[in-house]
């Protein structure tokens, strides 16, 4: 479908300038333009209430679970810690 749409000056030319960048013609661009415009706008509703008590719970869980037979060793500060030592000396 053709439709006409006003731009201020300067996006236009940042279009075409993106444009010619990916070797493509304007009426390629701009619809791709527009749809990841449009996916970036789709966000999630946020979890509220109870609802994000009871998912909090059951991620705490499974990490619970996950981790309940793991050998014990450092933790992630020891390592940086480890690692910011041994890369100083160098």
């Amino acid at each position: 479908m053709k439709t006409t749409i006003e731009l201020p000056d300067e996006l236009l030319t940042e279009v075409k300038i993106e444009a010619a960048r990916r070797h493509q013609r304007l009426k390629e661009l701009v619809p791709e333009l527009v749809r990841a415009g449009l996916r970036a706008k789709r966000t999630p509703a946020p979890v509220r209430g109870r609802e994000s008590e009871k998912w909090l719970e059951a991620w705490v869980r499974l990490g619970e679970e996950a981790t309940r037979e793991a050998e014990s060793g450092p933790t992630a500060t020891e390592i940086l810690a480890s690692d910011r030592g041994r890369l100083e000396r160098r």
